[in-house]
């Protein structure tokens, strides 16, 4: 029997007439935008994201079947590297017809694809987008491809790198195959606060060079009210430019945050089981049919990918590599401001954030939150504390359970990753000897992707290449992956999509905290109390 072929190349992916007139999607320092990105949502059936949001720092292996989804990851792969596309969680279940579209590693499919429902997706991210919180989803990148001949499916390995902030649809319902949004990346409050005087700083030194140019060229007759009025310098700008600074960084770090996973094939079957259920002239119909159904089942096993762990992990030997935070920011930010004077036109300033017929302009409107906030609101020493505070109740809350289970409950190395790296733990705080066992042993973590435990702070503990605001930024995303199943706290536990629409590290954070206490409380109830 033939098994399934696989190339790492699509053989003749079709493009979109969308995508054909457009310039690839990438993404570099001074661009907050991503214009026409194919998109999918909970209604298309994807098994690891139908019920919830995905988060940023989570990875997947999945199974592509659907007909409708294999051309358009076909057209994404058929340009180059890096292969972006968006996910949005839209209220209500998933479509009953597009159950099966997806599915992860361990699932398995039904022999005839439905057809996707796009209309209904288009219809959710409309009412969505006509809300007054908006809408916001995760952008995905995809780190390795299989195409699998025989039965014409694709095995992707997937990434959520970002939370991105939806725009608009900029494809029409008739006039694409699939879903394409039009989205704008969105940074923590804090990160963008980190970046907010420097924003204001370039502003004024662009200005300044701006106008000396204009005079230079007899164009600086302005009344002297003109700086007041000039677009440049509004609000919107000056957050766009505090934007594209936090962006760029985010950029810079990606290589370090998430390190790509890798394919890999599960190890064959022995050849002798194929030859056993090879059908033979003596069988019935009965046992051939039987004999066939185990033959597929062993050809799928065989063929199958192993899984990934969930959460991403950090790439140790791509820190050295990273560029100067400072440098990346002000280029990021010339860039910006360059880009905003070309795009300056003698009418009114919304022109320059409005959107436009052009689905390549560099600019989307700036949320009115993102123009309103205070700068100093928070700071980062309050996003170190709470910081603090949750490992603490998460420490407490591996105690009381070993204590109500009689057994050990460990963490994801990943995870583990992240613990700050202090003097002030309490001596019966146990997480800090677990994180440098780990640390010590220089062992690798994993299933079958394997790759070296990365504690953050021994990495970049030394050195401003990174962050702790980032590293609390991974957390406030990653520890919800223990949460989720923690229903016993009452119905106010924040979902995957409230997580998701949190604009701040820290209330992340303090709704985590929240939601671990709680549990405390209920296992200390549940502990049986001490006989004298």
């Amino acid at each position: 029997a033939a098994s399934s072929s696989s190339s790492t190349a699509p053989a003749a992916a079709a493009s979109s007439p969308m995508q054909s007139s457009t310039p690839p999607n990438t993404l570099s320092y001074g661009h907050t935008t991503l214009r026409n990105l194919p998109t999918i949502t909970s209604h298309d059936g994807i098994q690891t994201a139908d019920s919830a949001a995905i988060l940023p720092g989570y990875q997947f292996v999945w199974n592509i079947h659907n007909p409708q989804h294999c051309h358009m990851f076909h057209s994404i792969l058929s340009g180059p590297a890096p292969w972006y596309f968006a996910h949005v969680f839209l209220p209500g279940s998933s479509s009953s017809s597009a159950a099966t579209a997806v599915a992860s590693e361990s699932s398995t499919q039904d022999e005839t694809h439905p057809t996707i429902d796009n209309m209904e997706s288009y219809n959710g991210i409309q009412s969505e987008l006509n809300s007054s919180q908006g809408l916001h989803g995760t952008l995905l990148r995809i780190t390795d491809r299989r195409f699998h001949d025989e039965d014409g499916r694709i095995v992707l390995a997937v990434q959520a790198i970002e939370k991105i902030r939806i725009h608009n649809l900029s494809s029409k319902p008739g006039t694409s195959p699939y879903l394409c949004t039009d989205v704008q990346l969105a940074p923590d409050d804090e990160l963008m606060r980190m970046c907010f005087d420097k924003a204001l700083m370039s502003s004024a030194s662009f200005l300044s060079s701006h106008d000396a140019s204009d005079s230079e060229n007899g164009s600086g007759e302005n009344d002297e009210n003109d700086d007041n009025n000039n677009p440049l310098s509004s609000p919107a700008a000056v957050s766009g430019a505090a934007r594209a600074a936090a962006v760029a960084d985010s950029l810079r770090c990606r290589q370090f945050e998430c390190l790509p996973i890798f394919l890999e094939e599960k190890p064959k079957r022995p050849n002798n089981i194929e030859g056993a259920l090879e059908a033979k002239p003596t069988d019935s119909n009965a046992t051939k049919k039987v004999k066939d159904a185990l033959k597929k089942q062993e050809q799928e096993k065989a063929d199958a990918y192993m899984g990934v762990v969930q959460l991403m992990n950090y790439d140790k030997f791509a820190y050295g590599a990273l560029n100067d935070a400072d440098s990346v920011t002000t280029k990021s930010l010339e860039t910006y401001w360059k880009s905003l004077a070309r795009a300056q036109t003698p009418s009114a300033e919304e022109d320059l954030f409005s959107e436009t017929a052009d689905s390549s302009s560099f600019f989307l409107p700036e949320p009115s939150s993102s123009i309103s906030s205070t700068p100093s609101s928070t700071s980062v020493e309050a996003v170190q504390m709470m910081e603090y505070h949750l490992w603490r109740s998460l420490d407490n809350m591996l105690r009381l359970l070993s204590m109500v289970s009689s057994a050990s409950v460990p963490l994801p190395s990943q995870l583990m990753g992240l613990l700050p790296k202090r003097d002030d733990w309490p001596a019966d705080f146990l997480l800090e000897g677990a994180a440098t066992s780990l640390e010590n042993s220089g062992g690798n973590i994993g299933t079958s992707f394997k790759s070296p435990f990365v504690r953050v702070d021994q990495v970049a503990a030394s050195s401003s290449k990174y962050s702790p605001l980032r590293r609390a930024h991974r957390l406030s995303y990653v520890i919800w992956m223990l949460l989720d199943g923690l229903s016993i706290t009452g119905n106010d536990q924040p979902t995957r999509s409230d997580v998701l629409k949190m604009t701040s590290v820290l209330a992340r954070l303090e709704a985590a905290k929240r939601t671990i206490d709680g549990v405390n409380d209920i296992l200390k109830q549940l502990i049986p109390p001490q006989k004298e």
